[in-house]
């Protein structure tokens, strides 16, 4: 009896030092090490561990198995052995480390010539008990660590793969990551190329030079068939990939390829199959890319057909439109009213013409991609002042402004149409009695302090506030302006706003209905060490 106590007392003490030992262990391979060699103390019996994979046995390398039995894996009833934990098998007594159902390892001790002592059978079975607890807890570990890193791959591979924009360097950045995260010692993706499947990018590790087909048969078990004998011994993985779809229908796919020696566990499956998925993704954004290109360049040439359209009957009208000009002023100086009277209304529709002409081209102007601007310091008092005299014949435009000159540069062209627009409208929509005002306040005057400001003021019919962001669009017209029958194309405010954009600076409108709207050209003042304002 003593003997049993003294006994028990040594089992109880290796087996809490094995538990400390598994509290320590991180993986399951170094856990079933700790439980083996706990055995072997216990029982003076050499033991080997064994892990269960895919239905195989493997050996744990921590539990020095060389010192253990082997198993011959026909002879070994896994099933059975997972139900039963302990039983015999030829020259062993094997103990089953199972759990959620499912057997997960298998320990292997030499033989002994008489059956084992239920005593030793209710030890194992504490031990195996405590393991596949342990075990438990390490594959659980062990998947959240896979997981995080399926997860960091995952996040490399859409940073790697969905920047491309072209389908063969998309293919091959896609085989290199299938190679370095270690899913696959070589990596090919096969394209269509009329009624085979080609390869266009391939991949191996250092040292495997052995290439895989140069071009599989177009329909996918077929080509599986074809990689599986030309891969003896191999373990490969093949998925379709989408490549794009016709507008008939018809679906144009790939194919990538994995290849290695060891079999594809369940966890590489699928990092391998979300690496196809955004495969996919990449390649939907390669048609769309390509796409969106094919459309634009269309755009692009339409607009640019549109525009030298547009500036050529622009261009063409000024020479007939000057003639008629010509002769209608001529008309004036008749004694006959009626002529006269015929002869203004001509003058006034072809001044009309003339805007309207004036306006396309400036359009056209700014929607060239060369547009630019010819810059020159000038006094932008003496500029505005001369700019407005041909349009103030009825003495209606008020100019304030600084006696001194004030240095700005500007393309004296483009800014004169802006004038043209903004003064011109201010004049139109106001009564024909009242007075516009212009105001130009110099950098630092005011609110201002490196910017001029040009303040067109009238008391005409005034801006819904719906309407001062459409004002500027293209052809936008204020709603109080069309329901008036006041004519006007839409296009001046967008070509002026443009014009003051490219200049670095503002077009601003302020505007109440019914009352009046004050426009402001806001300017970048001259820098100091500029050149004095030119004539």
């Amino acid at each position: 009896m003593e003997a049993e106590a003294i006994d028990a007392r040594r089992r109880a003490e290796n087996l809490e030092r094995t538990l400390l030992a598994l509290r320590d262990a991180r993986e399951a391979g170094d856990m079933l090490a700790i439980v083996a060699r706990g055995i072997a103390r216990d029982f003076g019996r050499r033991c080997a561990a064994f892990e269960v994979r895919n239905g195989r046995l493997r050996p744990v390398a921590g539990a020095d198995s060389s010192l253990g039995p082997s198993i011959d894996e026909g002879d070994v009833d896994l099933d059975a052995l997972r139900h039963r934990i302990i039983m015999r098998s030829g020259e062993v007594d094997l103990v089953a480390v199972a759990f959620d159902g499912q057997l997960r390892a298998v320990l292997a001790l030499s033989h002994a010539h008489e059956r084992l002592p239920e005593e030793d059978v209710k030890h194992l079975r504490t031990i195996a008990g405590h393991a596949a607890l342990a075990l438990s807890n390490a594959l659980a570990f062990e998947a959240l660590r896979r997981y995080a890193a399926e997860g960091a791959a995952l996040t490399e591979a859409a940073r790697t793969i969905l920047g491309f924009n072209e389908l063969e360097p998309l293919a091959d950045a896609l085989c290199r990551l299938g190679v370095r995260l270690g899913l696959a010692t070589r990596a090919a993706f096969y394209g269509r190329r009329g009624e085979r499947l080609a390869r266009i990018a391939f991949v191996a590790t250092t040292g495997d030079v052995e290439e895989l087909p140069q071009t599989l048969p177009l329909d996918s078990l077929v080509a599986r068939t074809v990689l599986a004998a030309s891969l003896t011994g191999e373990a490969f993985f093949a998925s379709r990939v989408l490549l794009r779809v016709d507008e008939d229908g018809a679906r144009h796919e790939g194919l990538f390829v994995l290849t290695r020696s060891l079999p594809f566990e369940r966890p590489d499956q699928r990092l391998s199959e979300a690496l196809v998925t955004l495969a996919a993704l990449a390649i939907r954004n390669v048609e769309l890319y390509e796409q969106s290109t094919r459309a634009y360049r269309a755009l692009a040439e339409s607009n640019a057909f549109k525009d030298d359209l547009m500036a050529m009957f622009a261009h063409d009208f000024k020479g007939p439109l000057t003639v008629i000009s010509g002769f209608s002023e001529l008309l004036l100086e008749t004694d006959n009213d009626e002529v006269r009277r015929s002869a203004q209304t001509i003058l006034a529709q072809t001044h009309r013409l003339a805007k309207l002409s004036e306006d396309a081209l400036a359009l056209a102007a700014t929607q060239s991609a060369g547009f630019s601007l010819q810059r020159t310091v000038s006094d932008v008092v003496q500029f505005v002042r001369e700019s407005l005299a041909p349009m103030d014949r009825s003495g209606r435009i008020i100019v304030e402004a600084p006696d001194e000159a004030v240095a700005v540069e500007f393309d004296r062209a483009r800014l004169r149409h802006v004038l043209d627009n903004v003064v011109g409208n201010a004049l139109k929509y106001s009564p024909a009695a009242v007075r516009v005002n212009v105001t130009l306040q110099p950098a630092g005057a005011g609110r201002n302090r490196d910017e001029v400001r040009i303040d067109v003021a009238d008391h005409g019919i005034g801006i819904p506030q719906a309407d001062l962001d459409r004002i500027f669009t293209r052809f936008g017209r204020a709603a109080n302006a069309r329901s008036r029958g006041v004519a006007g194309s839409g296009v001046g405010l967008y070509v002026a706003k443009k014009i003051v954009d490219v200049h670095g600076g503002r077009l601003e409108v302020r505007s109440v209905e019914n009352e009046g709207s004050t426009f402001s050209i806001v300017l970048p003042s001259a820098q100091t060490g500029d050149t004095s304002p030119g004539e």
